[in-house]
């Protein structure tokens, strides 16, 4: 059958082999021509090589004379299209899909024969695999069975004979859940392995109470590890293994975590871990609360990451000391956090692991603030009540013989002539008894000998009135006063006592400027911590930092003869009385600011 090819390319190539290797039984076509516009393709060259006719236009290949078939193997569906169109009368068109076939069969064939070879081939390696897989399993110390799709034993290995006592021939054959222990296993419930893993085609390890490879329980309470995996697609592979002394472990070692956890969330210390480069692994809900700082917050991080810089410091330096000194140590941490002071008893303890290498550092603190503060408190109280205590007893004896001596030295002053030499030194000596008489007062007041009458009452007028006391006076002549004074503030006092220590702070203010310049009073209600603050500010000399903790303490005075260290000691003694407290600011050369504060209560309360 005269046949024309009609494109050159690599198709064309191979049905040209065919034909000439003769393994186109079906077809023995008589080749005239083979047709592409490209004389270099890889038909056009092949069929030069056999010496059969080549041309480049589809028009002059199909004029060709006996013509009977047209191969087109362009791959080119509009080539196809133009090639019927043109193709005379009773010859037949076989396109580039028909054309494929005589290649693909023909490779289908060469591919039959060589997997045939490989085939042979491959039994033999099979066989060698399978006595290795059975050598494999039987080294494993799990017993191990395989599953056919339907749950049928396919193979196991000699851990399995061991444990069930049953030889492979027995089982071959029997479902898995005739290998179960007590064979009251549902194969088909839904936390059957075999049937999870067929279900997901992932590979699953579970721990369970009972065993998929029927085994003698020691206990009555006994673990088995169960391992499915899924091979190929609906092969299932069987592993398991008693575990129960691990679980019983593991169980043991977990109650022991959850105690520690719970010892640890419990207690009121301050409990924090953290590793060689001080980075946090634990923190408790006591170290939680103390810093503010949350879990999150703590965990993986170091201390100059969440502690301001001074508090970092510190603790680093007590860690450096302890991982040098090699052993536990106590530490007091004294710092200032939130705007406050706080102090720390702090024993810091290595931690080591199994292998004793050093791991980390636990931290186990007390916070004694409120403790120390306490303490100081009542020291300070103690000593105010034996000096209060003594002061009275003083006063007590001192009054008597000072009024006999103030009357007859009044007694003697006037029966004394005006030019008589003696008269100046008995008015001194009633200035001086005056003068003795004022600090037995000061004494009294001190020592709280003084009856009280709290009572309702507005600041403002306990101001004024102090000021008027003073302002007339020729040692305030040259003090301008300056009244600022909240309607609002009022609290529950004795009034004499609030005046007290208004004229004392105001005393005092115009001693530090020498009696010149401007003295402020201020009286507010400061209602988000409900109390009424009191402010006497001065312009004079200021304090001296290492003076302002000591001014408070009675007979203290930086005044030298001019005061008795009494005044600000009787002003701490009425505002303690009286559930208050008081505060000192001072900048040396610059001035004080004298703050005293009460609870505040409403102007109408009885």
């Amino acid at each position: 059958m005269k046949t024309v090819f009609i494109g050159g390319g690599h198709g064309c190539k191979a049905v040209l082999e065919l034909v000439f290797q003769r393994r186109l039984a079906v077809l023995s076509p008589e080749i005239i021509g083979v047709v592409d516009p490209d004389p270099e393709a890889p038909g056009m060259v092949l069929a030069r090589e056999h010496d059969l006719p080549t041309y480049s236009s589809v028009r002059e290949a199909l004029a060709l004379p006996g013509l009977k078939l047209v191969i087109e193997v362009t791959g080119i569906d509009e080539v196809r299209e133009e090639i019927v169109r043109l193709v005379p009368d009773r010859v037949r068109v076989m396109d580039h899909d028909m054309a494929r076939v005589f290649w693909d069969l023909d490779e289908m064939a060469k591919d039959l024969r060589e997997e045939l070879n490989r085939k042979t081939v491959l039994e033999a390696v099979i066989r060698e695999d399978r006595r290795r897989l059975q050598e494999l399993l039987d080294s494993l110390p799990d017993a191990v069975m395989v599953l056919d799709n339907e749950g049928r034993i396919e193979r196991v290995n000699r851990k399995f004979e061991e444990v069930t006592e049953l030889p492979w021939p027995e089982v071959r054959g029997l479902f898995c859940r005739d290998m179960a222990r007590g064979r009251d296993i549902d194969c088909g419930a839904e936390d059957c392995p075999r049937r999870r893993v067929l279900e997901t085609g992932r590979a699953l390890t579970v721990v369970q109470q009972h065993s998929c490879i029927r085994a003698a329980c020691t206990s009555g309470d006994c673990y088995y590890q169960i391992t499915a995996t899924p091979v190929l697609k609906d092969r299932v592979v069987i592993t398991s293994r008693e575990v129960t002394e691990q679980i019983r472990l593991a169980l043991e070692t977990e109650e022991l975590a959850r105690r520690a956890r719970q010892i640890l969330t419990a207690v009121h210390g301050i409990i924090t871990i953290s590793d060689l480069d001080g980075r946090y692994q634990f923190a408790n809900p006591s170290a939680q609360r103390f810093f503010g700082i949350s879990a999150d917050a703590f965990i993986g991080k170091s201390t100059t990451e969440i502690l301001p810089p001074d508090v970092a410091v510190l603790f680093e330096d007590n860690d450096r000391a302890l991982l040098e000194k090699g052993s536990r140590m106590t530490s007091k941490e004294t710092f200032h956090l939130g705007g406050h002071e706080s102090v720390l008893i702090t024993e810091r303890i290595l931690l080591r692991d199994y292998k004793e290498e050093l791991v980390g550092i636990c931290r186990v603190s007390r916070n004694v603030t409120e403790s120390m503060q306490l303490q100081e408190e009542i020291v300070e109280s103690e000593k105010h009540a034996a000096v209060g205590k003594l002061a009275a007893g003083v006063a007590h004896e001192l009054n008597n013989p000072l009024t006999g001596i103030l009357t007859f030295s009044e007694s003697l002053l006037d029966d004394t002539p005006e030019d008589s030499p003696v008269r100046e030194d008995l008015e001194v000596i009633v200035r001086e008894t005056f003068r003795c008489r004022q600090i037995v007062r000061d004494l009294l007041d001190f020592s709280r000998q003084a009856r009280s009458n709290p009572q309702v009452l507005s600041m403002v007028p306990v101001v004024k009135k102090a000021v008027q006391l003073v302002n007339k006076q020729a040692a305030f002549q040259d003090i301008d006063f300056v009244l600022e004074l909240d309607d609002d503030a009022s609290v529950r006092a004795d009034f004499n006592q609030l005046q007290q220590v208004i004229l004392n702070l105001v005393i005092n203010a115009r001693d530090a400027m020498d009696g010149r310049g401007m003295l402020t009073v201020r009286a507010r209600n400061d209602r988000d911590r409900r109390r009424v603050v009191v402010d006497v500010s001065d312009e004079g000399c200021g304090i001296a930092p290492e003076n302002i903790d000591k001014i408070f303490e009675p007979f203290y005075s930086t005044k030298g003869q001019r005061g008795n260290g009494l005044g600000l000691a009787a002003v701490r003694s009425i505002m303690e009385q009286n559930k208050g407290a008081i505060a000192v600011q001072s900048t040396p050369g610059e001035g004080s600011i004298f703050t005293i504060s009460l609870p505040a209560v409403s102007s109408t309360s009885s």
